[in-house]
């Protein structure tokens, strides 16, 4: 699996008024109608998802395929930490929960999310020792990169990378 190139995008939210925040290549899009809705994987246990339980609002920065986006994605690659925030410019609003909005270069857009709330599961779905999130997009905001990429980052065997040439044209 690690040779398949994965999406990299940093989730963040808020639990109190601590921000929380990782990096992850578990994103996926499920659907745009009737409302958008994406997915990501967490495994547990979680400061991160701990806070999108406590305030169901998260927002995913997608990050520029250039070293810029690798510069903000490695910085929330390490848990947790008490000083993960400190340098980073960022706005919370307190009407979504809080979650923090990253304003640094090297993130092409953000989507502002709540977890889905449709019964019986709410957005949560527990597999052994992870869990499954969906969220419903609210709001699309662009970053600082908006206009400078077409394409985010990824990452395969370990490594970030970009995407490359286009190999057929429809």
């Amino acid at each position: 699996m690690r040779l398949l190139p994965h999406s990299v995008v940093v989730c963040t939210s808020t639990h109190g008024d601590t921000p929380r925040a990782m990096t992850m290549s578990s994103f996926t899009s499920l659907t745009l109608s009737p409302t958008p809705l994406i997915s990501f994987n967490i495994a547990t246990p979680s400061r991160t998802l701990d806070a999108i339980i406590a305030s169901r609002h998260f927002n995913i920065h997608v990050m520029s395929g250039d070293e810029l986006g690798v510069e903000v994605a490695d910085r929330f690659t390490k848990g947790n930490t008490e000083d993960v925030f400190d340098g980073i410019e960022y706005d919370a609003n307190k009407m979504d929960g809080g979650a923090p909005l990253l304003k640094e270069e090297g993130v092409i857009y953000a989507l502002r999310c709540r977890l889905l709330p449709d019964e019986p599961t709410r957005g949560l779905m527990r597999v052994r020792d992870h869990v499954i999130v969906v969220g419903e997009v609210v709001e699309l905001i662009s970053g600082s990169h908006a206009n400078n990429h077409k394409f985010g980052l990824s990452y395969a065997d370990r490594k970030y990378r970009q995407v490359g040439r286009v190999i057929s044209q429809d």
